[in-house]
């Protein structure tokens, strides 16, 4: 999984962690991580796979105090070769569809970079709304990327 997810990376201008980011974990820290999501039940870890092949992934966390836990956001990624096949568009579907069938989880929210039109369109044609911006919130090879806010209630 490491792997596949080390290759997502590399060619994913838009994701907040980098192949490197990747690198610094231990096999400890995924283990916790997973662990987390296996006992947690308002978090989600989806992965696609084509051909035995991990070609994508999305995962959720619901806020971790009372006051925010029927909101939470999600990352995805998907390998390069298989991005504009519908990969992503199924993971978020189904992430909607576990939501939906979560007793918690009210609103799913994520920041996508404001260069990301693919992805903009694609949870536009999913019914998020824009809530916000943080200006500069991203800083890549000396450019600013705004981060814009969007969310979608369940």
């Amino acid at each position: 999984m490491l792997m596949a997810a080390s290759k997502a990376l590399v060619d994913a201008p838009y994701m907040l962690s980098t192949a490197e980011d990747l690198k610094k974990l231990s096999l400890e820290d995924m283990q916790r991580e997973l662990e987390h999501y296996s006992t947690n039940q308002n978090c989600i870890k989806l992965v696609a796979e084509y051909e035995n092949e991990l070609v994508g992934a999305i995962d959720f966390r619901n806020g971790n105090k009372e006051k925010i836990a029927h909101q939470g956001s999600f990352a995805m990624t998907v390998l390069p070769q298989y991005r504009n096949h519908g990969v992503g568009r199924a993971l978020v579907e189904s992430l909607i569809t576990w939501a939906r069938n979560n007793e918690t989880v009210e609103k799913i929210c994520l920041e996508v970079m404001e260069d990301n039109h693919g992805a903009i369109q694609l949870y536009k044609s999913l019914n998020f709304v824009e809530e916000g911006r943080k200006a500069k919130a991203v800083k890549m090879e000396g450019r600013y990327q705004d981060l814009i806010m969007v969310a979608l209630f369940i």
